[in-house]
């Protein structure tokens, strides 16, 4: 849990749950999507793909948090139509299909999957990440 991982790996650490909520924080408030319409969609994103990237790091300096160029897909589909949630990234080989079509919304192909995920309280506005997981366990 978070309070754990900076104990013991310092103060860039963040668990998953701490990344799923303050996604839901910036995009999926009723009112307004700050990170999704507009202008804020690049920048949010890559600030918190920064940021998991230096979690990660300070529990193995080795690590890198790939990269998905969105724009090669983007021209694949302008020019052949090839929609693209059909990008090799979705498939089991690397993070599953971009929908899963099941009742937990946890992938059930691949290697990723069932890895546990951190719930949403969508009782609340906008929702909040817990730290207990579905599809297996306690999110990391």
């Amino acid at each position: 849990n978070e309070t754990k991982g900076r104990a013991k790996y310092g103060r860039k650490f963040h668990s998953i749950a701490y990344f799923v909520e303050k996604h839901l924080v910036g995009s999926a408030a009723i009112e307004c999507d700050h990170w999704h319409d507009g202008a804020g969609v690049v920048p949010h994103h890559v600030a918190m793909t920064l940021e998991m990237e230096q979690a990660m790091q300070s529990v193995d300096p080795a690590t890198s948090l790939g990269y998905w160029d969105v724009t090669l897909d983007s021209a694949r589909q302008d020019a052949t139509g090839r929609p693209w949630s059909t990008s090799e990234i979705f498939s089991d080989d690397w993070f599953g299909p971009a929908s899963p079509d099941n009742a937990d919304h946890v992938l059930a192909t691949g290697r990723w999957a069932y890895t546990a995920a951190a719930r949403v309280d969508t009782s609340t506005n906008p929702p909040v990440a817990s730290e207990t997981g579905v599809g297996g366990g306690a999110a990391a």
